[in-house]
């Protein structure tokens, strides 16, 4: 399966492609939404979450012996698992994260055929930028053809 991707050094949408298996080694984290949570107002419970996978993804990086990649991989799972929580429809939140040959790989499947969009947000927004770090930060990013997996790659070193 091959996603669209955006290149991080680019503002301009370009095409490019991930074939996201065979992975070397992975995790899955799957997570059932809290029904009294809204995009407005989590629950306590639900806005846990992020920083619990951020959490899990410095261990498994630790694991891997690629600790080098925990600050930029947390920061990333916890904006695409942000977004999940406060846009996605989906009773579930599925969190993968595995290596390739040359890659970490993030995956976050929320479950809504709604495509996420990279806004400009102005200087005094208070939220907004998820998107733009993610863009920033990794390799590349981009999402599954449906809608419902937002994905990105860091770079393995040496």
């Amino acid at each position: 399966m091959s996603y669209p991707a955006h290149a991080a050094s680019s503002a301009a949408h370009m095409r490019a492609s991930i074939n996201p298996r065979p992975s070397l080694a992975g995790h899955e984290v799957v997570i059932r939404r809290d029904p009294a949570s809204t995009p407005d107002q989590l629950t306590r419970a639900d806005a846990a979450w992020p920083a619990r996978l951020r959490r899990i993804v410095r261990a498994a990086l630790a694991h891997w012996d690629h600790l080098d990649l925990a600050e930029a991989a947390g920061l990333l799972t916890t904006e695409l698992a942000t977004n999940a929580f406060r846009h996605g429809r989906g009773r579930d939140i599925a969190v993968r994260f595995y290596l390739t040959d040359v890659h970490l790989v993030i995956e976050v499947d929320d479950g809504s055929p709604c495509t996420p969009v990279l806004r400009c947000p102005g200087p005094d927004d208070e939220s907004g930028r998820g998107l733009l770090l993610v863009q920033a930060l990794a390799e590349a990013w981009g999402v599954s053809p449906d809608g419902t997996t937002t994905w990105c790659t860091l770079p393995l070193t040496a």
